[in-house]
């Protein structure tokens, strides 16, 4: 793609076909369905060095890039962005970042994606062509659409780097390369301490996560993943490497809570089935089949060996 345009202020909006010329000229061409009566919009931008840094300021809108208008034009791009104020939702590749002030995502332009603001927002958008980024972070197509805390860690460091590139207060002189690199560096780490968590953190968080939702008997390793911010797959293979899966950890766990509550006398007049629907195992006769498969006898002779000893 050309150089980015030289120009602090992109352009201001009254209307949303005039908003859509603005984004096109601003980033890639975007379809925008605005929330509310009122609409305004406008963008800073600036180039540094190869990258461009951008704050669109607008009212609540909805905002998507389609399989059309990639055709019509692919941008070959990623797209860093940085929640200034107000909140936002970015939608890419089946997943769902939910960013408050602070928070960051990544998404690309030459995928599907979309953009759901509720209220008057103000995003801070660091474009960075895919020859750039890709190379130094080869993984960074499974974070799209992840949300990347800006409260702490790498991300908060992410976070403090790109507030200070604001193209309506930064501007970069002779020192823009060095920028442009720090930025690209900066992201790279990031993406990977995001990609890469360290594995016995990702299996405590998700078996805490387990522990205390033993109970809903909707609870799936899908939803897990989720939880921990990691991919089912990745997460899978983390269980795998301990030789166990995440189906069967949340089977023992709760096994293991029914055979301890079937051992208190307190609980002694509570029946067997609402023991195991306490523990999320609604169905009985499945309930005590895999009781027995573990223990060598069914949940009615564990409490009766319990209460004749």
């Amino acid at each position: 793609m050309g150089a980015f345009p030289m120009t602090l202020d992109a352009g201001a909006a009254t209307s949303l076909e005039s908003w859509r010329d603005v984004l096109a000229s601003a980033f890639v061409p975007l379809d925008v369905v605005s929330v509310g009566n009122r609409f305004h919009g406008r963008v800073h931008a600036r180039p540094m060095a190869d990258l461009q840094v951008s704050v669109v300021s607008s009212t609540r809108q909805v905002t998507r890039r389609t399989r059309g208008l990639i055709r019509r034009r692919a941008g070959d791009l990623y797209k860093v962005g940085l929640q200034l104020r107000g909140h936002g939702v970015v939608q890419q590749d089946g997943r769902t970042a939910r960013l408050a002030p602070g928070d960051l995502t990544v998404y690309d332009t030459n995928r599907p994606y979309e953009l759901v603001f509720d209220d008057d927002f103000e995003m801070l958008v660091l474009l960075v062509p895919r020859r750039r980024l890709k190379p130094r972070a080869p993984r960074v197509d499974d974070l799209t659409a992840v949300t990347i805390p800006g409260s702490a860690g790498s991300g908060a460091l992410t976070s403090a780097l790109l507030r200070g590139l604001d193209p309506r207060v930064a501007r970069p002189g002779p020192e823009a390369g060095f920028l442009s690199d720090a930025a690209v560096d900066m992201l790279a780490a990031c993406f990977a301490a995001q990609a890469e968590p360290p594995a016995d953190t990702v299996v405590t968080a998700a078996q805490r996560y387990i522990e205390e939702h033993l109970s809903d008997p909707a609870l799936s390793p899908s939803e897990v993943a989720a939880a921990v911010h990691v991919s089912l797959r990745q997460l899978q293979k983390l269980f795998e490497r301990r030789g166990a899966t995440i189906t069967g950890w949340i089977r023992d766990r709760r096994l293991e809570r029914c055979w301890h509550d079937l051992a208190d006398p307190a609980l002694a007049a509570r029946p067997v089935a609402a023991i195991a629907a306490s523990w999320g195992l609604v169905d009985a006769a499945q309930f005590s089949r895999t009781f027995r498969a573990k223990y060598g006898r069914t949940p009615r002779e564990h409490r009766a060996q319990l209460v004749a000893g």
